[in-house]
């Protein structure tokens, strides 16, 4: 078996790569798979491509929405027209918009940004190529890059520094936050699946709120960091946590890194 990952430069391509001992293609943030030809170069012969090359920046993608439309969406098309091999689609829980409760492969989708509805666009290309999707939550991890940078990382580097950590809002809003060697498993599941099922939320299942986040990456860092609450961003989602039976029963997939083991980890890289 071949293997190739686009964005294989980036925080969960690497990983891939790292993992499978295969190449990596598209070193510039997406855009190398706009070029055909050297796409095409590329994909001869490879039997599985993991497609985790993507802009990712919500709001930058609301200032530049043609930009994003032409990475993610034309990107992806260029990949399952020249390619035969078993694409696998690093998608994310963008798509599903505001829920206060645990969501599904079924719920309804409400993108609220261009980014959310390139991954919607995405995934029903794959679908149409007998691909898979993989619905990302909250990835953290070593190695995530400033573009894929999350709340953990932010916490962490501030909180190893002595400083103050901020939050938008009260607090409670709440996330599920999945391991990035997790969410190579994952990959590998998927592309080791035969089933009928194209789409799969990727995540722990599990909530925590950001307050008590905070407070966790402050003891565990021993910091002298505060807690420093703002006003609420516009459009940040206040529940976000994934139903994961399907992957559970359907890839043999579970998140087996706990948050705390997560963290530490995180915190030991960042050092």
């Amino acid at each position: 078996m071949k293997y190739l990952v686009t964005g294989g430069d980036g925080f969960i391509g690497s990983k891939i790569t790292e993992k499978l001992n295969c190449e990596s293609y598209d070193l510039k943030s997406g855009k190398d798979i706009l070029d055909k030809s050297k796409l095409k170069s590329a994909l001869a012969e490879i039997d599985v491509v993991f497609h985790t090359a993507a802009r990712i920046s919500v709001p930058e993608s609301q200032e530049k929405p043609d930009e994003y439309k032409q990475v993610n969406v034309d990107g992806t098309k260029n990949i399952v027209t020249l390619s035969n091999a078993k694409i696998i689609f690093s998608s994310s829980a963008a798509v599903y918009g505001e829920y206060n409760r645990k969501v599904s492969e079924d719920d309804k989708l409400n993108p609220e940004s261009n980014y959310a509805q390139n991954k919607i666009d995405g995934e029903e290309i794959i679908a149409d190529a007998n691909g898979i999707s993989l619905r990302y939550f909250n990835v953290y991890g070593p190695g995530q890059s400033k573009e894929y940078a999350g709340v953990i990382s932010i916490f962490i580097k501030r909180a190893l520094n002595n400083k103050d950590l901020i939050i938008y809002g009260d607090g409670n809003q709440e996330r599920d936050f999945v391991f990035v060697d997790d969410v190579v498993d994952a990959n590998i599941a998927a592309m080791n699946y035969s089933g009928k099922d194209k789409i799969f939320n990727i995540a722990s299942g599990k909530s925590i709120n950001l307050k008590d986040l905070a407070s966790k990456i402050i003891k565990l860092c021993n910091s002298d960091s505060e807690i420093v609450y703002k006003k609420p961003r516009d459009g940040d989602i206040i529940y976000s946590c994934a139903d994961v039976s399907k992957a559970k029963s359907e890839l043999n997939w579970t998140a087996k890194i706990g948050l705390e083991t997560g963290l530490k980890k995180t915190i030991e890289y960042f050092k």
